[in-house]
């Protein structure tokens, strides 16, 4: 290497690690929300990504979905969590397949190759579930001709209709229909769309190839029934409307109008429920449709591929002034019989989703929890949607509970029953009835909180709910996350400056009496003290059983150090075992806890007093130790421990004489 006289630089490694502290409030849900990747970990950082992959198809309530008079438990938490200071999120549906009417399958549909009559598309939706239903798509031209024009290729929308307009979500330009066209349809949408997958079929007979009577049924709509004046509806207002419809081989249905259905969009509903009430026809939709020239019509269609799926209006069914109009003695041209190839508009609308069984098991849950072995970083558990029962099915927690024991450096949140009607948990007595866990990485938030619902509104939705109530675990969640940036995590998430955003209040008020009864146990409770809810606790359900870990920062800063250590440490893994790296182990992890010291991290006026790092052989190993690969290093450290109880104590100065 040296060869001629001269200066020569070699840059040497220290031999030291880089030791970063681990992330201690990335959450993650874990539930059956009815949108996104069945099992998968995705990742998110505001509240928007969630509405955007999980929540409803263009809608503008942040993900949170109207159940009517349920809340949607789900949407709502994770709002909370991002509300209150969570930055950082993992959210994993869970799903389980059963048997019909409880499928998980993915809503789809087929539209055919404008320029080659034997080919086809098959559309299916992202992810399974019926959210996919009242998706559509439209593939046309980019001139609007009637002739397909290959210079400019194709478009295609995928959309929704929104009070019988289309609204497009999505729209992809100067599509090719060749798969090794450089604009490939398939590539295109494949690479690019949130919503939608698309994959080549072959029309045919055989084995694997797309049926020409299921192409008829999906590729195209055309000839919807007609309400030609739907205001005459109203009158005369003593004469019943009825319409019979048929969908497949279902019975006749008949509909009734009564006088105070006033607008189509009412009678597309009415028409809807009452043909979905059939065990035939769960996929039956109405749509209201508007022309070029503005005129409404109802378009009827009934979600079954194939001839089989016609619907039938028959001829002579309406009374009084309901005007319908259609294919011939009332059949609805729905499938048709014929598809122009190069038509201009080709519509196909979804069918076929399914959200599979509406409360996933134990089992579905295990699979996710073995998956989050892989996802370190996640450091808080939340299970919307379970509540720990009395006497109840609490398998599911009580899983998640031992999955967290087993990582280490996460902790589960435990939501209580919701206290309808005033407090149920009273008396130490109601505690220890409840059973919840004792473990050091579980805790748990009380009462329940108010929250308003987004799909409420006092002129155009007042039949609904005002407001909901929702369990408090991901209003804590995204205090930990708060404090956690703020303060560190060792300081105890809790107190004035835990503040909860995103809530009207508790749904009881504990005062405290009731807070001595709940706090001796591990109940940490959401109070009014002088103004706004806050968090007015800091204790883990292991305050009886096991009290070194009493408090949730000292859990939670163990976690912390233990998983910083596991990443950084990774590196010296297969290094010789030797007096050389105990040193530099005794100094990388002395400087990491050093400077956890300096941040305020541990009790202790000096560093000696706070924490001390141990590795050599005599002190943490044997030769034996040695001899079997093992390297020992012991780290031990003060924890910081909340401020629970300040006493003032008052004394009076007796009297003084010159």
């Amino acid at each position: 290497m040296y060869k001629h006289p001269g200066v020569y630089i070699e840059h040497v490694g220290s031999g030291l690690l880089a030791i970063e502290a681990a992330s201690t409030s990335v959450a993650v849900f874990i539930g059956p929300v009815k949108r996104g990747p069945v099992g998968e970990p995705v990742f998110i950082s505001n509240p928007g990504q969630y509405a955007q992959m999980f929540g409803v198809v263009n809608d503008g309530a942040g993900g949170i979905r109207d159940e009517g008079d349920n809340p949607d438990k789900f949407g709502h938490e994770v709002n909370a969590f991002f509300a209150n200071g969570g930055t950082k999120a993992y959210i994993v549906r869970v799903a389980e397949d059963g048997a019909a009417p409880n499928d998980l399958a993915s809503a789809s549909t087929i539209i055919p190759n404008p320029e080659d009559a034997a080919a086809a598309f098959e559309i299916t939706a992202k992810s399974e579930g019926v959210w996919a239903d009242d998706i559509v798509v439209r593939l046309h031209t980019v001139d609007g001709s009637d002739t397909p024009d290959l210079t400019l290729g194709y478009e295609l929308e995928v959309g929704t209709y929104e009070d019988g307009e289309f609204a497009a979500l999505e729209v992809f330009g100067d599509l090719q229909m060749a798969d090794d066209a450089a604009k490939s349809i398939v590539k295109v949408i494949n690479d690019n769309s949130t919503l939608i997958k698309i994959e080549a079929r072959v029309v045919g007979g055989g084995a694997g190839e797309v049926p020409a009577s299921d192409l008829n049924a999906q590729a195209f709509q055309s000839g919807p029934i007609d309400i030609s004046t739907p205001i005459d509806l109203l009158t005369p207002a003593d004469v019943a409307k009825t319409i019979n419809v048929v969908v497949g081989s279902q019975a006749a249905v008949t509909v009734s109008f009564q006088k105070e259905t006033s607008d189509l969009k009412a009678v597309a509903k009415v028409i809807q429920d009452a043909v979905r009430a059939g065990a035939d026809a769960p996929d039956f939709t109405v749509r209201v449709v508007t022309a070029d020239n503005g005129d409404k019509s109802l378009l009827l269609i009934s979600g079954i591929r194939g001839t089989n799926g016609a619907v039938t209006v028959p001829a002579g069914n309406a009374r009084g002034p309901l005007s319908l109009t259609g294919a011939g003695s009332g059949q609805v041209a729905y499938p048709p019989t014929t598809l122009t190839v190069g038509d201009d508009l080709i519509e196909a609308f979804f069918s076929g989703g399914g959200d599979g069984v509406a409360a996933p098991g134990i089992a579905q849950y295990n699979t996710v929890y073995t998956t989050l072995r892989d996802y370190r970083d996640v450091s808080i558990i939340m299970l919307p949607g379970l509540e720990w029962i009395d006497g109840g099915d609490n398998s599911i927690i009580e899983s998640a509970v031992t999955h967290a024991e087993f990582m280490k450096n996460r902790m589960v949140l435990v939501d209580p029953p919701d206290p309808v009607g005033g407090a149920t948990l009273v008396t130490p007595k109601d505690i220890k009835d409840l059973g919840a866990p004792t473990s050091p990485y579980t805790a748990l938030y009380y009462p329940w909180l108010e929250v308003s619902n987004p799909h409420y509104d006092p002129d155009t939705a007042a039949n609904k709910p005002k407001t909901f109530r929702i369990p408090p675990s991901a209003f804590a969640a995204g205090m930990w996350a708060r404090i956690d940036g703020r303060r560190g995590v060792w300081k105890a998430p809790a107190g004035l400056e835990a503040t909860v955003r995103g809530s009207i209040g508790p749904n009881i008020l504990i005062g405290n009496e009731l807070q001595g009864n709940l706090n001796d146990l591990g109940v940490n409770c959401l109070r009014s003290i002088i103004g706004p809810t806050v968090i007015w606790g800091a204790r883990t359900l292991a305050t009886k059983t096991k009290p070194e870990f009493r408090y949730i920062p000292v859990r939670r800063t163990q976690n912390m150090i233990g998983e910083s250590l596991y990443s950084a440490l990774q590196a010296v893994v297969f290094e010789p075992n030797d007096h050389r790296l105990w040193a530099s182990l005794r100094a990388s992890v002395g400087n990491f806890m050093d400077g956890l010291f300096r941040a305020g991290a541990f009790q202790g006026e000096k560093a000696s007093d706070a924490y001390y790092v141990q590795c050599g052989l005599g002190s943490t190993m044997t030769q034996g130790d040695i001899d079997a690969g093992i390297v020992r290093v012991v780290v031990g450290f003060a924890p910081l421990k909340p401020a629970e109880f300040v006493v003032v104590q008052i004394k009076q100065i007796v009297g003084q004489t010159a």
